[in-house]
């Protein structure tokens, strides 16, 4: 960050410093406690600033995803 940065929010300053490992929008929404639409919006003006990568997912076009993944995802829910 350093001198290109004295104008980031304080909230924009927790997610540099969090993102000095690979995590997804939603692991910085929950770590930060802050609504994921906010987090995707701060995230997203750090990225056309530069501050910040995005990497989106690589999957190929009409792919599904993985039902075992999903259906681990839903007892999961339901166990809430």
């Amino acid at each position: 960050l350093g001198e290109r940065s004295p104008k980031l929010t304080v909230e924009q300053r927790a997610i540099a410093a969090l993102c000095r490992d690979i995590l997804s929008i939603a692991e910085i929404s929950a770590r930060l406690d802050l609504p994921l639409g906010v987090t995707r919006v701060l995230v997203g003006d750090m990225a056309d600033g530069g501050l910040v990568m995005v990497h989106r997912p690589t999957q190929a076009a009409g792919e599904r995803p993985d039902l075992a993944l999903l259906e681990r995802v839903l007892y999961g829910l339901r166990a809430i």
